[in-house]
């Protein structure tokens, strides 16, 4: 009988017992043998029992399950975070090489084929969500929604102006020395008048075009024309810049949704049109999904590649980068959880992990737009929350932009800083103001705001030429910015549907009456048929 063998559970010893003293024979000098055996299986299935009981411990935590769940759950932000790193990596890995223009074009194409997609579904994606949250709404029943959104846009735009105007003139980032050996010429927009701002706000509100409003906007600009006596005047120029008029886009589909949604039972075959594009948009997103973690690492590895003078500016730059991130920083990590805590009543902790995908996939491309699907996915789906809000204040948070207004206000105490300029109280609230409603015009796109920053240039007389200088770090200080504005978005929705939760409840009730109603009265049609029918087949003659 062999000595020792391999243990698989608690019936396999004792059917090996009963072998033992079965098959042994009963002579005295095989008893002891018999004894030593049996003690060595007792000891095996003790060591082995307490193994069981340790691994079943640990399969059975609590941790174990938490951490388990986590990682199931969280899946793609883990895919996403690991790609933002490996293309950082590859990226720094690759400059040194020199690699031609074609390589650099093969490496960033998968990204770029992925920001295409992404930016194809936004306008399906805005438009559908509006209409069918205006409609589901019923605005003019439940006018509180809108402007509880639009109220908390406004408060949380001008809370981060001030904020970085607070940052910008307690740190100082800027030094006239950076001005002297990195600033080159500039070609752009010229002037920008606070007045002319508010004024191209309400033009792209009200688009003379629908359709034009899908790929131009509106903009006031000042050219040099040369008057009598060759004397050159500033002379006023409304044109049309490339970028989708969002705000027009929106207001329209607000009007359209909110008179539709009036329209009672008739309104039911468009809506259901609004509601299958959106279900459709939903399943190319699930496809388009997965795609993420190689769009994301391209686009990143591209981006480090192709940048001059990396350290270089980084380094020559970095208090405005501290400033700036900084800033993001804060607001995101601090202000916006205390908000939340205050008026929500709950830890704001796992809402903030829970969006990790939406944050990541806009950290890397740098655009909220394009980070918009995911966020539908990530807030309907995972979050649960309520479609109706939602569908009504992510589309409309396309003009909020907390993240630029706290930009552009660093931006140009920076500039004025270089400059040797001094600022008066006058000045700084002027500032403010433009940079509040400049971001609220803001393009959904990347680096939107660093044209934005040339355009105010003129409201403190700063030289656009040292708006080269912002180019340099604003590949990097843009997907910090980007995350802002998102989570801006995302947090409204919680903030906006926990303040609605009656309306909401209210909504949902009347709903469920409806279809109550709409059902009883479908059933009883179907009964009166049924009788109908019955008795004409059987008063018929045959």
């Amino acid at each position: 009988m062999p000595a020792t063998t391999s243990v698989v559970g608690t019936a396999d010893f004792n059917t090996r017992r009963k072998s033992i003293v079965t098959n042994t024979p009963r002579c005295r000098s095989c008893r002891g043998k018999t004894s030593y055996y049996y003690s060595l299986y007792d000891m095996e299935r003790q060591r082995a029992e307490s193994t069981f009981t340790i691994i079943s411990k640990v399969k059975n935590s609590p941790n174990v399950n938490t951490a388990v769940k986590w990682l199931t759950s969280n899946k793609l932000l883990i895919f996403i975070l690991v790609s933002v790193v490996f293309g950082v990596i590859l990226g720094l890995i690759l400059r040194p090489l020199n690699l031609s223009s074609d390589t650099i074009t093969l490496i960033s194409y998968p990204g770029d084929l992925f920001l295409r997609t992404l930016k194809l579904m936004v306008l399906p994606f805005i438009i559908s969500c509006l209409i069918i949250g205006a409609a589901n709404l019923d605005i003019s029943k439940n006018g509180n929604v809108a402007v509880r959104t639009i109220v908390y846009f406004v408060l949380t735009s001008v809370f981060n102006v001030c904020l970085g105007l607070t940052l910008g003139l307690l740190v100082h980032p800027g030094s006239p020395d950076l001005r002297l050996t990195n600033t080159t010429s500039f070609t752009g927009p010229k002037k920008m008048n606070v007045m002319d701002g508010f004024l191209d706000m309400g033009k792209n509100l009200l688009p003379e075009n629908l359709f034009q409003a899908t790929i131009q906007q509106t903009l006031t600009e000042y050219e040099t024309v040369m008057g009598e006596n060759n004397t050159k005047t500033l002379k006023k120029v409304v044109k049309y810049k490339d970028g989708t008029n969002t705000l027009g886009i929106i207001f329209f589909c607000l009007i359209f949704g909110t008179i539709l949604g009036t329209m009672g039972e008739r309104k039911r075959h468009v809506l259901n049109f609004f509601t299958v594009t959106y279900e459709v948009m939903q399943k190319i997103l699930t496809g388009v999904i997965w795609f993420t973690p190689i769009g994301v690492a391209s686009v990143i590895c591209g981006k480090i590649i192709t940048l001059a003078q990396l350290t270089t500016t980084l380094v020559q730059l970095s208090l405005f980068i501290m400033t700036t991130v900084g800033g993001f920083l804060f607001y995101q990590l601090i202000v916006i959880q205390v908000i939340y805590f205050v008026i929500v009543k709950k830890s704001p902790w796992p809402y903030y992990v829970s969006l990790g995908p939406a944050l990541a996939t806009a950290f890397a491309t740098a655009s909220k737009s394009a980070s918009l699907p995911i966020t539908f996915k990530v807030l309907d789906e995972k979050l649960k929350m309520n479609p109706k809000i939602t569908k009504f204040v992510l589309p409309v948070g396309t003009i909020n932009m907390d993240g630029s207004a706290l930009y552009l206000s660093v931006a140009l105490l920076f500039l004025a800083q270089i400059n040797n300029l001094q600022l008066g109280i006058g000045e700084i609230f002027t500032i403010g103001l433009a940079c509040t409603a400049a971001s609220m015009s803001s393009a959904a796109i990347p680096s939107a705001a660093i044209v934005l920053v040339v355009m105010l240039c003129s409201v403190i007389n700063i030289p656009t030429e040292d708006v080269s200088l912002l180019f340099a770090v604003d590949w990097l200080v843009d997907r910090f910015r980007t995350m802002n504005n998102l989570i801006g978005d995302c947090y409204t929705v919680a903030i906006v549907q926990h303040l609605s939760k009656e309306e909401l409840e209210q909504d949902d009730e009347k709903e469920a009456e409806e279809a109550h109603v709409n059902g009883t009265f479908v059933m009883q049609e179907q009964e009166q048929n049924a009788q109908t029918n019955q008795s004409f087949s059987t008063n018929t003659p045959v």
